[in-house]
């Protein structure tokens, strides 16, 4: 198997087992574990709160014992995660798995692509990322048929405990299957304290990205990505819900359909960009961005319920393509020495956002509306287009 195989097979069944699983908690919690409005809030707040302090030690921890190591971690403790929460329908149990699953994915996030930008030397990254996002993504779509199905014939706890299951499979698999010969570790000097050693190593991707202005402009655009997604992903639901009354029986089915249609248009869109962006990331990003602001908006104020089904999917789309587009751009800018620790960097930046810009979007929603707070979320993107467009001006100079 080739080494990008490699790379499709775990990001794509990961995906799968993974969306198998937010297809149904959302059911779970509130119908077998109980949870009130608040509870649910927290669940979101002590994920990202996870991500935020354990980016940095779990990309330091890539960089020094190896990608695959740290990728194969992070999924045997996702995959833990949600057996802890499958078998006990508790708010304690839900809100601990919700922490694990936050440091599973710090050992994944900046790991996981440092492994495969080594492994093929930097080569045809536009390729592997884009291809990746669409596999990834057809993972998810089959996921939500897969999920509805074992819900169905036994219950949705089984669904949950089984993903989780398969996931520790999955970290096992890895662990033993996944070439890595091309990771250069960042070693210690002699004499050098491990405290010490950590500074410098962070130094060193601050000083990477401080003195790039493409990678300075992505750390801006990350964070106000973040401050802009955490608002709406609490918000759409609820819109749908509370503004179109739709029924608890309604919704299950119509979410899983805006969630199957949307990985679809991610498929074909990723595919169209594959094959004419030709380097022009950039510029299709600010593009992309501009349409995405206008949809957000659209899909907030709108009163017919079909062109609000039609904004949701292109906002979803967008969103999702935005994110293999960023990490082509920022891996042909990274050195391999401590490529994960300054990936890591960019993902706290996106943590904090969400930590920053959820409450924020939810209390104006709370105040005003929730049209109001999706509006709030739509204009946060608003300065990425600054940022877009000077990383646009930046790379076509060079």
């Amino acid at each position: 198997m080739s080494i990008q195989n490699f790379y499709y097979t775990v990001t794509s069944t990961r995906s799968f087992l993974i969306q198998m699983v937010f297809t149904l908690n959302a059911i779970y919690y509130v119908t077998q574990a109980d949870l009130n409005a608040l509870q649910l809030v927290l669940i979101g707040t002590i994920m990202e709160v996870s991500v935020l302090l354990f980016e940095m030690p779990t990309g330091l921890y890539a960089d020094h014992f190896g990608r695959k190591r740290s990728l194969a971690l992070g999924t045997l403790i996702i995959g833990f995660s949600h057996i802890l929460e499958g078998s006990t329908p508790e708010f304690w149990a839900i809100a601990i798995a919700s922490a694990m699953w936050g440091i599973g994915w710090t050992f994944i996030s900046g790991a996981e692509q440092a492994w495969i930008a080594d492994e093929v030397e930097g080569k045809e990254l536009e390729t592997v990322f884009l291809k990746g996002a669409q596999f990834s993504s057809f993972g998810r779509f089959t996921a939500i048929l897969a999920s509805v199905g074992i819900a169905s014939i036994w219950t949705v706890q089984i669904a949950i405990l089984f993903a989780g299951a398969m996931l520790v499979i999955l970290a096992i698999w890895a662990y033993i299957k996944l070439p890595e010969t091309k990771f250069i570790k960042v070693t210690r000097e002699k004499g050098v304290s491990g405290v010490t050693h950590m500074i410098n190593t962070i130094q060193t991707g601050v000083s990477q990205i401080r003195g790039n202005t493409v990678l300075v402009s992505i750390a801006m655009v990350t964070l106000f990505w973040g401050l802009a997604s955490e608002g709406f992903d609490r918000l759409y639901g609820a819109h749908f819900i509370k503004d179109y009354n739709m029924s608890v029986g309604e919704s299950i089915y119509w979410f899983g359909t805006f969630y199957a249609i949307a990985f679809l248009l991610n498929i074909v869109v990723l595919r169209l960009v594959e094959k004419y962006v030709n380097g022009r990331y950039a510029e299709v990003l600010l593009i992309m961005n501009t349409i995405l602001i206008a949809t957000m908006f659209v899909f907030a104020w709108t009163g017919h319920f079909w062109l609000a089904v039609v904004m949701y999917w292109i906002t979803s789309t967008l969103r999702n393509v935005n994110y293999p587009l960023m990490s082509i751009i920022t891996n042909e800018r990274l050195a391999s020495k401590g490529r994960a620790t300054t990936l890591s960097m960019f993902g706290q930046l996106d943590a904090f956002g969400q930590i920053a810009g959820g409450p924020l979007v939810g209390l104006l929603a709370l105040y005003t509306s929730i049209s109001g707070g999706i509006t709030a979320s739509a204009f946060l993107i608003l300065p990425v287009l600054y940022f877009l467009w000077r990383m646009k001006s930046r790379m076509s100079v060079s």
